[in-house]
């Protein structure tokens, strides 16, 4: 019996990228598989709650439902997770209760981390490996005062599990070199799909429009999108350019550059707290997807690409590069300057790219799960 822990998403329902993959990794988790999605009891503390795959999809699915903004997702998720009458079993009984245990996101919870540990003693242990950011690009993240061993205790499990899938080339490569996990360990790649999205023609406005998804997180280049955009403005491009993204946490004059070009009157839009069907509008209805700088994967670049939008890319940018010709297209976006010009060329492009895409070559999430429970039985 397979052990998968979700406690971190319960603690933080938000919809991120990661939580798409837990959504999948249950709802495309093999019948013939016996498994557990674990979530902790809310009332009791100590206790887990034994949940089937399709039980924990339905749960983990609410913060992707579309629910209203001003929704407490995390309110949400506790009153679904307390409405279900599946088993409860003893934190300390897992190692009694099954042979392997998989942890499927990141999480410096401590009680996670413990359990996890418990686990290593007695059982094979797996995780999904998505990037070593917080150590490659620490200036991106900042933690609790006085969770940073907690933050280095999930790096060391990433190095030390029985088996790690990594989500690109770029994941393990930095979780072999980086985190030191060693070459003999087990360490596979599996790509996170994007079939999730059905496939639409786009829909690009007359006027060009760009588009860009993601945190406004300063590896993601977001000033240098903005600036490179101001300038290719100011020297008579006629083009709007739309931000959709939660603030940047980590640095607030990103915030505060993005707000000062809006409030000047450039064609800029920033949509901060869009529902998954927002953002799927708006990619439909853009002429091209940006993506640059530094990403472990990327799975905005694969829903673009099934919406019938271009995507442009520079950088670190795995699922971009494995859709290279097919979709997206890889030009020059590391200064601000080479984006000015990105913003003026591109446009006389777009037609050759859109005509390049094959939607139905993205990865797909049955893929990905079989080669995760494989990699978990195998570890």
């Amino acid at each position: 019996m397979i052990g998968v822990d979700l406690e971190q998403f319960t603690r933080d329902p938000y919809g991120s990228g990661i939580q798409r993959v837990l959504q999948f990794l249950a709802l495309r988790w093999p019948t013939s598989v016996p498994a557990h999605f674990l979530m902790p009891d809310p009332d009791r503390d100590g206790v887990l709650i034994q949940l089937d795959p399709a039980s924990a999809a339905a749960i983990v699915t609410i913060p992707f439902s579309g629910l209203p903004g001003d929704m407490d997702l995390r309110a949400e998720v506790l009153a679904a997770i307390r409405r279900t009458s599946a088993p409860r079993l003893s934190s300390a009984s897992i190692t009694d209760e099954y042979t392997n245990w998989l942890l499927p996101e990141v999480s410096y919870l401590p009680s996670v981390l413990e359990r996890f540990e418990a686990a290593r003693s007695s059982m094979r242990t797996a995780m999904i490996g998505y990037d070593a950011l917080p150590m490659t690009e620490p200036a991106n993240y900042r933690f609790k005062p006085g969770s940073a061993a907690w933050v280095s205790e999930y790096f060391r499990m990433l190095a030390v599990a029985d088996s790690v899938v990594c989500i690109s080339d770029y994941s393990r490569d930095v979780i072999r070199q980086r985190l030191r996990r060693p070459e003999s360990a087990l360490t596979t790649i599996a790509h996170p799909g994007g079939d999730h999205v059905a496939i639409r023609p786009g829909s690009p406005p007359q006027r060009t429009r760009f588009c860009r998804v993601g945190t406004m997180e300063e590896r993601k280049y977001p000033v240098e999108i903005l600036e490179g955009f101001v300038a290719a403005v100011e020297r008579g491009l006629d083009a709007e350019l739309v931000f959709v993204g939660r603030r940047s946490a980590s640095k607030d004059a990103i915030n505060k550059r993005i707000d000062s070009a809006i409030d000047a009157g450039y064609p800029i839009t920033w949509v901060e707290d869009a529902s998954d069907e927002h953002v799927s509008e708006t990619i439909n209805h853009s002429s091209v997807f940006l993506s640059f700088g530094i990403e472990g994967y990327g799975i905005p670049v694969l829903e673009a690409i099934r919406l019938g939008t271009p995507v442009v890319y520079d950088g670190i940018q795995p699922a971009a590069e494995l859709m290279q010709g097919r979709g997206s297209m890889r030009v020059l976006g590391a200064t601000t300057d080479q984006l000015t010009a990105m913003f003026e060329q591109v446009p006389a492009q777009l037609t050759e790219v859109r005509d390049q895409l094959e939607p139905d070559a993205v990865p797909t999430w049955q893929d990905f799960t079989e080669h995760v429970v494989q990699s978990v039985l195998d570890s």
